[in-house]
């Protein structure tokens, strides 16, 4: 089915049934990474964006942000560390893709002229 011939309950539906199934991905993958009791393992899920359903009659993603609805900016950012990482998260109150690059340094230890601390999510425990 076309999305211009979906009404939007069926757009929704579609998108929990996405959302759904990357659960189950992100849950097989904690899963996969828990049972590799040798290894400090990490996983941090971002989202490349949201998706508008309809809000303010808006479908899809890509308005400029000024116009955008919150749904298309505010993204999942999840974030899972093994018990023998040695690392847990920083209290902030709102990350971005921002984040990522300079978090995955710290967690493997890389050091770099670019690395921002500022931009890490991590502390040592």
């Amino acid at each position: 089915m076309e999305l211009k011939d979906c009404n939007q309950q069926e757009l929704i539906n579609a998108y929990d049934n996405i959302i759904v199934y990357t659960d189950y991905i992100l849950h097989s993958l904690i899963d996969t990474l828990n049972a590799m009791k040798d290894y400090k393992s990490a996983m941090l899920f971002v989202s490349d964006h949201g998706e508008s359903l309809g809000e303010k009659n808006l479908y899809m993603h890509g308005i400029p942000i000024s116009l955008a609805p919150k749904e298309q900016y505010e993204i999942p950012f999840l974030v899972w560390t093994s018990s023998n990482a040695n690392k847990t998260l920083k209290p902030e109150k709102l990350l971005t893709q921002n984040y990522v690059f300079h978090s995955v340094l710290n967690f493997l230890d890389v050091n770099s002229p670019i690395y921002n601390e500022k931009l890490n999510i991590f502390i040592d425990r």
